[in-house]
């Protein structure tokens, strides 16, 4: 489906998610004003403004003058504590703005000015709530993750739909709740109870966005059954993959442009592999879900290259250090591969598939069209059942059996991808305490709620990673997976000591880079912290750091 419908239909799905169910009271409690029908329209268009306008400034303030994204959150939280103070004590308000002079003596002036105060409240109202609003969708992440940074009027036009399919939404949500409660004439009395109510509930939801607690909110309401429009929205990301050739208009597979620094091959092209079935896998060497398909890939290759069949894995970055050709080099080495590795780090090639998944497939008939996709982990028998296709449409004669591949999917319970810079710190217990771009000391965090992470000691927080500044640091982090991966690396060897529950870890649950509960970190790679034989929920997994260690990324697996 095409990214510019899903950008609607995701905005429409926004009403469903934890994030937006609890400010869904705030929504209409900023369109109520008696005999006032523009009310909920100037809520839900400045709204959507915010939402516009907050994407671009996180994009332009994180990217070329780290201005860190909480600051625009930290705001919006002090305007709804304002206003709600404000809908708590209209009189104290007009004395105060009388004594400043923002209103005049005169009825007549006053009156005129309560007017315009009500519209500026409005406007504020729905300002305020872009920025929340803007974490509530896969695809807003998409939207600002690959499509702003390399096409921005795309971007932006993505975005548009993205927030007329959420103004609908809250349009139909805030009109409807107006009709029904500015019947009664309690609901709309300034000084009445309903309004003192309504009021408080603009001050609580403006203190949880300004402290971050509305995150543990969002996460309860995922984490106890409630509707997640982001189990919906992903089924429209992946789209039908279950289907032999989802592609319904097979069209010229792209050439590989702007690449850099060939591995296990010398330079070739997409045209000069006509008459051979391709497989493009777009991948990067600390992504777990990248990681876990290696070994099918290495199969598939082993099995099937001399029938005619080849992949070419394009390696685009999603940090810094995966750049490094010897980072590569390395992680090629050590993943077995084979097969022919292509570095894209301006992700030129990434554009010219329009691609925005690690990782994925597309699959190449002989004539050099692309006939398949498919994005993320699982449906290993099908993809494979693909090139065995492709290949005997090539007029192969395919002996070899299928590999028994068992997709297990991924339990709803298990903690998800957690970045630990400050661009993408939802889950960080220690928010409160955040230095950015400096050595800050933090302290410890007794108890951590499921998938939160916190800091003991002295560490320097930029965008994308966390560095120990002592050889004391701690990282400690409430973790629900059957294994735990790390991506961090060092300038210098250092040891990070692990404990799990407080206590070392043993053979029934360290993981393969381990060693006598110690891992000695040096590359900047993805290391394997625990391995359980089964799931388990609600571990309390505690790093222990020496000085210069970069972290980056946890992923976990089921």
């Amino acid at each position: 489906m095409s990214l510019l419908l899903l950008s609607f239909i995701a905005g429409c799905l926004t009403v469903l998610s934890p994030c937006v169910i609890s400010l869904l009271p705030v929504i209409i409690a900023g369109s109520l004003k008696e005999k006032d029908k523009s009310r909920p329209y100037i809520v839900i268009a400045s709204l959507a403004v915010s939402v516009l306008v907050f994407t671009l400034l996180l994009k332009v303030s994180s990217s070329l003058i780290n201005i860190p994204p909480e600051v625009w959150t930290t705001i919006s939280g002090g305007i709804l504590i304002i206003l709600g103070l404000i809908t708590l004590f209209p009189v104290a308000w007009d004395n105060f703005s009388l004594k400043l002079g923002l209103a005049n003596k005169s009825d007549e002036l006053l009156n005129k000015s309560n007017q315009r105060k009500g519209v500026l409240g409005s406007i504020l109202v729905g300002a305020s709530l872009g920025p929340v609003f803007s974490s509530c969708s896969p695809t807003y992440a998409i939207i600002v993750a690959t499509v702003l940074p390399v096409d921005l009027a795309t971007g932006i036009l993505y975005l548009i739909l993205y927030c007329l399919g959420l103004s609908l939404m809250m349009l139909l949500i805030a009109v409807f709740g107006q009709r029904i409660i500015g019947r009664f004439k309690w609901a709309v009395n300034p000084n009445g109870k309903f309004k003192k109510i309504l009021g408080i509930m603009f001050v609580i939801i403006g203190v949880l966005t300004l402290t971050g607690l509305d995150k543990k909110v969002q996460l309860y309401l995922a984490q106890n059954g409630f509707i997640d429009a982001t189990l919906i929205e992903n089924q429209f990301l992946q789209g039908d993959q279950t289907k032999m050739f989802n592609v319904e208009e097979p069209y010229q597979a792209p050439e590989l442009t702007g690449v850099q620094n060939w591995i296990n091959s010398n330079p070739i092209t997409v045209a000069e592999l006509k008459g051979k079935v391709v497989l493009i896998d777009f991948w990067t060497y600390s992504c777990i879900n990248c990681v876990k398909n290696t070994p099918y890939l290495n199969d598939w290759y082993s099995k099937y290259k001399d029938m005619g069949f080849e992949i070419i894995g394009v390696h685009a970055p999603e940090f810094q250090f995966e750049k490094d050709v010897n980072n590569v080099q390395k992680a090629v080495t050590e993943f077995g591969i084979k097969y022919p590795v292509v570095l894209d780090n301006d992700k030129a090639t990434w554009d010219a598939y329009k691609n925005q998944y690690w990782p994925a497939k597309y699959f190449i008939d002989a004539t050099g069209k692309v006939r398949h996709t498919h994005f993320g982990e699982g449906e290993y028998a099908l993809s494979e059942e693909v090139i065995r296709q492709l290949l005997r449409e090539n007029g192969k004669t395919v002996f070899s059996t299928a590999t028994n591949n068992d997709d297990v999917p991924i339990t709803s319970l298990q903690t998800p991808e957690t970045y630990l810079g400050y661009a993408r710190f939802d889950t960080f217990a220690n928010y409160s305490e955040v230095k950015y771009n400096q050595k800050s000391t933090y302290n410890n965090i007794e108890s951590l709620d499921s998938n939160f992470w916190s800091l003991k000691g002295d560490w320097n927080l930029s965008q994308y990673d966390i560095t120990s500044e002592s050889d004391t640091s701690v990282l400690k982090i409430n973790f629900s997976a059957k294994d735990v991966y790390l991506v961090m690396g060092s300038e210098n060897q250092a040891n990070v000591e692990l404990y799990l529950n407080g206590l070392k870890l043993d053979d029934s649950n360290k993981g393969d880079d381990v060693t006598d509960s110690n891992i000695n970190v040096n590359d900047s790679k993805l290391y394997k912290l625990i391995h359980f034989d089964e799931f388990k929920s609600d571990q309390l997994l505690e790093l222990r750091f020496k000085k210069g260690v970069k972290a980056n990324a946890f992923t976990f697996g089921s």
